[in-house]
């Protein structure tokens, strides 16, 4: 009989060791915020720090020379001023100082499309997207824009006129122009990206988001129509929806960087964490 309180305490231990294990397990699987069947999870965790905003001009693990940084500062200077020849010789100086670089070739590319010299500006952009392929800037557009125009697929000239949208500030015109890309060239993804974005109904953006997933769209585009429909989705209720896109999303083989990290933004958002 005198070992009874010694069984019962061994016993009352081993119940609280085993409450608690299960609350902590509870606590674990209340922290996943997105799990699929392949085994990939995202936890509060690993999205409590997330922006949704990538800064390109911040390059991890790389030294630039400082006089690349200088001529390439007076190229995007010369460039605002519209001298594109001589910001084009100084961005060629910075690339040859700092050849594994990524923005004095993006701003190469960008250059030559503003001169309306498409070649240079694919050739260009190509470079840019081998240095950075998980996306940098507007690269993917533009290659699949520019791609698209040398193999007939699209109008020469249409990227061009869809950085209008971009480079305007009227609501009304970029919507005029979004339209008139999608009606003259409906098969160009990144127009119904744009035209999603700017029109008030919800299930007009819904169709448009639905229409431009249906066009091959390159992978940034493809991202930014992934996050619009599970914002839509959420908007409507369709919580889990949304979370599975957007999980699926960020662990897709070709999302970019800036989507990555926007998608797990918007996650967080839509879960409240």
């Amino acid at each position: 009989m005198k070992l009874l309180p010694a069984i019962l305490g061994s016993a009352f231990l081993t119940f609280s060791a085993c409450q608690t294990d299960k609350k902590q397990e509870n606590i674990v699987q209340n922290d996943i915020v997105f799990k699929d069947n392949l085994g990939h999870s995202l936890s509060k965790s690993d999205i409590a720090n997330t922006t949704g905003k990538i800064n390109y001009e911040i390059m991890e693990n790389q030294n630039i020379d400082p006089k690349a940084k200088e001529l390439h500062k007076e190229a995007r200077q010369l460039g605002q001023s519209g001298k594109y020849d001589l910001s084009i010789t100084k961005l060629d100086e910075a690339t040859k100082i700092q050849p594994n670089w990524a923005y004095p070739f993006y701003d190469l590319a960008f250059t030559y499309l503003l001169k309306g010299d498409f070649d240079n500006a694919l050739k260009f952009y190509k470079k840019t997207d081998e240095l950075e392929p998980k996306g940098f800037f507007t690269v993917k557009t533009a290659l699949y824009s520019l791609e698209g125009e040398n193999e007939g697929k699209f109008p020469k000239g249409l990227y061009t006129a869809y950085m209008q949208i971009e480079w305007t500030a009227d609501k009304n015109k970029k919507l005029e122009i979004a339209k008139m890309i999608t009606q003259k060239v409906p098969d160009f993804a990144p127009g119904w990206k744009e035209l999603s974005y700017l029109l008030d109904d919800k299930t007009a953006r819904l169709d448009a988001i639905e229409k431009g997933l249906s066009k091959s769209p390159d992978a940034e585009t493809k991202g930014i129509l992934l996050i619009n429909k599970a914002l839509i989705l959420n908007d409507e209720g369709k919580k889990e929806e949304a979370k599975q896109i957007l999980g699926n999303l960020i662990f897709s083989s070709d999302v970019t960087r800036s989507n990555e990290e926007l998608a797990k933004f918007t996650l967080k958002t839509i879960t409240g964490k």
